[in-house]
């Protein structure tokens, strides 16, 4: 292969592209990078065997060819580029990199030992989000993820397409996000996707913009993303039926600022972080007031008073501080609701608002639901 190009094409091209190298593999292609030059563009693909990726940029192509160049190699050979323009060129062996004065001389790792692009079904389920409603989804629900593999079906996000809406879901056992999005292009699928692949795709939706193509087949998910591609292969096993979770209703309603809320939660809970384990953040709801509290006696206490408006009768509730305040920072807006049943029933947190922006989103797309913790 021969080819020139521009230093900042191709240097965003490969960080990106290095982000699903293999790190631990016991085949040592994944920890490459596959470069191609074909025409006037060249493909960039990598892969783990769970997320795949591949881009491509224009470049000024002499001859065509194929290079597997080392992952973390590339990465440190392109972080030390000069600002001028890139020629490389290569042999079934060695790459060679001149930019500026710079010249590098890399060894190639046997380019047929890289597994093969996946490829996607014209007749898949398909749709096209505006990125940045993409990355609100995957944002909101995705902490809800287990990262316990102990239990894979629970480190994933259920999407469901269905004639008119796609709903994400997560569930770790302790709490539950869920959001719903429009889905106008009458496919119907439910996938389960690893959280790593979602996470992966959201950075790059907030990163490049514009839209997202997002395509759901049994084996597979694919998020497009313009000439970028991510490609995962989906968790099998049987997702928990999570509407079975929902409450049907509510006795009591509280409505409150959410950064106040989410900053004495904060606050307060910090007299349980030297302890060894989550110290459970306790909250007692009055019709105008909200008391948070924590600690013991042993480790040290704090206790913190905001405004709120209760609807129901009084009552206190306790929650692990992190799981409640993941569920306040990713409802959005500037109040939310937390609906309740008792103090071992679990609390459901809603946006207080509909978002300010000028789709269909409603306020009632989203939930998070959350267990309390016995006192």
């Amino acid at each position: 292969m021969k080819f020139r190009a521009e230093r900042h094409e191709f240097a965003d091209a490969a960080a990106w592209a290095l982000r699903t190298v293999g790190t631990r593999v016991t085949l040592p292609a994944l920890s490459g990078v596959r470069l191609e030059v074909s025409g006037d563009r060249l493909g960039l693909r990598s892969t783990d065997l769970e997320v795949a990726s591949e881009l491509s940029i224009p470049v000024q192509a002499e001859r065509d060819g194929v290079a597997l160049v080392p992952g973390r190699l590339l990465g440190d050979v392109v972080r030390s580029l000069p600002n001028a323009a890139l020629s490389a060129e290569g042999d079934s062996e060695r790459l060679r990199l001149q930019c500026g004065r710079a010249r590098f001389d890399l060894r190639l790792m046997p380019a047929d030992d890289f597994p093969a692009a996946p490829v996607i079904a014209d007749d898949a389920a398909a749709a096209v989000m505006k990125a940045e409603e993409f990355a609100r989804m995957v944002t909101q629900v995705v902490r809800a993820a287990s990262t316990d593999d102990a239990r894979p079906v629970l480190t994933g996000v259920q999407l469901e397409a269905t004639a008119g809406s796609l709903t994400a879901a997560a569930t770790d056992s302790y709490r539950l996000a869920r959001r719903i999005v429009p889905w106008e292009q009458g496919a119907e699928m439910t996938v389960l996707v690893p959280r790593r692949a979602l996470d992966e795709a959201r950075r790059s939706a907030e990163q490049l913009g514009s839209e997202v193509r997002l395509v759901l087949e049994p084996n597979q998910a694919t998020f497009e993303f313009g000439d970028r591609r991510l490609v995962t292969r989906l968790i099998e096993g049987r997702f928990p039926d999570f509407r079975q979770l929902v409450p049907e209703g509510h006795e009591r309603r509280l409505e409150a600022d959410r950064a106040e809320l989410i900053e004495v939660v904060r606050r307060v809970s910090v007299v349980g972080e030297g302890s060894g384990s989550t110290t459970p953040v306790n909250l007692h709801l009055h019709p105008d007031s909200i008391d948070v509290s924590a600690g013991s006696g042993e480790v040290g206490q704090a206790d913190e008073s905001l405004p709120g408006t209760l609807s129901g009768e009084e009552l206190q509730i306790a929650f692990n501080p992190r799981y409640l305040t993941d569920g306040l920072e990713v409802a959005g807006g500037e109040r939310v609701v937390l609906e309740f049943r008792d103090e071992l029933k679990p609390a459901v947190i809603r946006p207080g608002e509909p978002p300010a922006t000028d789709d269909r989103d409603t306020a009632s797309d989203f939930l998070y639901l959350l267990m309390p913790v016995r006192i």
